[in-house]
């Protein structure tokens, strides 16, 4: 049993903390955010120390099954316009956005506690002062169709057209 597993089971002094780290190439920093109303030092999986900023999140973790349609839905507070400024800037420059989802204890910030998961965002939604944003694991948008590409080492045939 990990130890995040027993904080989850017995309760105790430990509070979970859940982080969000979006990149995007259409702004320059990352945002870094975190749940709960205290700034947060927390170091990476990769020895990176980052601040992530207390907001008012609620986070929706997707259910584990073997669909395909696995999302992470989170919501946050856009009081300041903060939310809609990233995300017009992300739809002018045409630029995906991605998310890395990471959950630390209040006790060891100095790694994450489970594996990260690494999202694409797919979709989202800005109502009043709340954003709305659905992050998924399967990119199918991203992904070629066909999945094997013809080339003349697959079909030594294609050497010969013009």
């Amino acid at each position: 049993m990990t130890i995040l597993e027993e904080v989850n089971a017995s309760g105790g002094d430990d509070v979970i903390i859940r982080t969000l780290e979006i990149t995007s190439p259409a702004w320059a920093d990352p945002i870094l955010l975190a749940t709960g109303f205290l700034d947060q030092v927390c170091t990476t999986e990769d020895n990176r120390t980052l601040t992530f900023r207390g907001v008012n999140m609620s986070i929706t973790l997707p259910k584990k099954n073997n669909k395909g349609n696995q999302t992470l839905a989170f919501s946050v507070d856009n009081t300041t316009g903060e939310v809609s400024r990233f995300v017009d800037s992300a739809v002018a420059a045409n630029a995906r956005a991605t998310v890395i989802y990471r959950t630390y204890l209040s006790s060891n910030k100095s790694a994450p506690q489970e594996k990260p998961y690494r999202l694409v965002v797919l979709s989202g939604e800005l109502q009043g002062i709340i954003a709305q944003l659905q992050c998924g694991y399967f990119n199918p948008i991203g992904t070629a169709w066909p999945r094997r590409f013809l080339t003349a080492d697959y079909a030594p045939g294609l050497r010969y057209l013009t």
